[in-house]
């Protein structure tokens, strides 16, 4: 009998900086625009998109690991110098989330056999696969993967590889570290401004995440049964995050709504099929929040109540959209709040460039 493949443990971290959203756009509009935007005529008609977009975003707070205002206060950082800042700032978030999660089971690191880290906002080598593992003791033949670019479906990408390791190799111990940045890539003020930019700029927050897998018989926790993955080739500039000399910059089409309800069901449905669930059937849904109008989609093409779709919503309200570590914020959550029982099905999703849907079947 194959042994389930679970997820033992889960942490969270968010950097310290917390930005109610009024501030934030107030602060922005001040950083692009000057002291006296609200008088001039001639930026008005981006003000008030601004203003349409923070409105909309059914976000209230965020949290980041630069002190936004100051980060930009002179000339934009070259990507350089926002690599510099994602090496220093990156390490301690990934860590809290890492030791918080070992420590939560009461497991050490040497017993790690496979450490994987997801992030799309930075990079460096060596980079926090190499020096977390060497900091608090796996061993030096831990196979490491690092996740790169991948968006906001990266942590699925990351559960994914980690269900093939352990059914690879027996008696596998996985830790899966999400960690993104998303403030270093605000776009400064010699920048294009556009929906996609601007929406960035409203939506998107900084955290870390980690999980703990394995198999055995005395393991507890949500079983991952499978996951699926599609892409609409024909939207695939829906989507983009570019890698430019300030910073990466990210292009959002307000058509992403629509394409993602058009494809939804039909993924949902290839994930559940060959378990014989039904959508119906499925307790937990855990959407990733890139914004309000993909959250009321996705709602809309599955035929989700509210009570269903609540921890994405709490989710976006008090963390913004963190890309890849979102999802894992929603899990995170569900599996702390006691609302779980043995039996129930559980659906995680996310969503980037591609368009990519990349779903996972979890069960309890």
């Amino acid at each position: 009998m194959t042994l389930a493949a679970r997820i033992v443990g889960s942490a969270t971290a968010t950097p310290a900086h917390n930005y109610p959203q009024e501030i934030f756009r107030l602060g922005l509009c001040q950083k692009l625009f000057g002291d006296d935007w609200a008088a001039r005529s001639d930026v008005a008609k981006q003000v008030r998109l601004i203003e349409r977009l923070f409105a909309s975003s059914r976000v209230e707070h965020r949290q980041m690991a630069v002190e936004v205002f100051s980060y930009y206060r002179m000339r934009p950082p070259t990507t350089g110098e926002r690599m510099v800042a994602y090496e220093q700032l990156s390490y301690p978030l990934a860590r809290a989330a890492l030791e918080a999660c070992l420590q939560s089971v009461d497991c050490p690191a040497r017993v790690i056999s496979d450490f994987i880290v997801v992030s799309c906002t930075g990079y460096s080598a060596p980079g926090l696969d190499i020096l977390l593992a060497r900091d608090l003791g796996m061993p030096p033949n831990v196979r490491r993967l690092v996740i790169g670019h991948m968006g906001c479906y990266g942590a699925l990408v990351g559960l994914r590889s980690s269900l093939a390791n352990l059914r690879a190799h027996a008696g596998a111990v996985v830790a899966l570290t999400t960690v993104e940045l998303s403030s270093l890539h605000f776009p400064p003020a010699s920048h294009r401004l556009n929906f996609g930019t601007l929406a960035g700029s409203a939506l998107f927050g900084d955290a870390a995440a980690t999980l703990l897998l394995t198999v055995g018989k005395d393991a507890m926790g949500p079983e991952i049964v499978d996951l699926y993955c599609a892409a609409d080739f024909a939207t695939t500039d829906q989507m983009s995050w570019k890698i430019t000399d300030e910073g990466f910059v990210m292009g959002l089409s307000p058509r992403i709504p629509i394409t993602l309800r058009r494809n939804v069901a039909g993924v949902v449905a290839r994930l559940l099929a060959p378990h014989d669930v039904a959508p119906a059937a499925v307790t937990h849904w855990l959407v990733h929040p890139g914004g309000p109008d993909i959250l009321d989609a996705v709602a809309g093409a599955l035929d989700l109540t509210e009570e269903q779709m609540a921890l994405s919503w709490q989710v976006l309200r008090d963390h913004g959209n963190c890309s890849s570590s979102t999802v894992l914020l929603m899990l995170d959550r569900l599996l702390r709040s006691g609302r779980t029982r043995r039996g129930e099905w559980c659906v995680m999703m996310a969503f980037g460039p591609g368009l990519t849907l990349e779903t996972c079947l979890l069960r309890f």
